[in-house]
């Protein structure tokens, strides 16, 4: 969980929230806690606290690592394409 991931949030058509990077989309696994506030053109998440950690199109650093299948707790189990990853901390670039 010591890797980190550039990239900016974005949502697909299915509303969908995953990394855009300079390669393939990265679906991601959030904490348990986490929920997304908007609509799939302008989102926040929001942590278990309900603070704002990270909003659609802002650059960011996601640390963390890669994950071989989707967790069984993961509430978003549809979402899951492309390369998948455990999200550990998020900030701004």
């Amino acid at each position: 969980m010591e890797a980190l991931l550039r990239g900016t949030l974005a949502a697909d058509e299915s509303g969908c929230v995953h990394a855009a990077t300079a390669g393939d989309a990265v679906s991601l696994v959030w904490p348990l806690g986490y929920t997304v506030k908007g609509n799939a053109k302008s989102f926040e998440v929001l942590d278990a606290e309900q603070n704002v950690v990270a909003r659609s199109g802002a650059p960011l650093n996601i640390g963390g690592g890669g994950a071989g299948k989707v967790p069984d707790n993961w509430a978003e189990r549809d979402c899951a394409k492309d390369r998948l990853w455990l999200i550990g901390d998020v900030s701004e670039q």
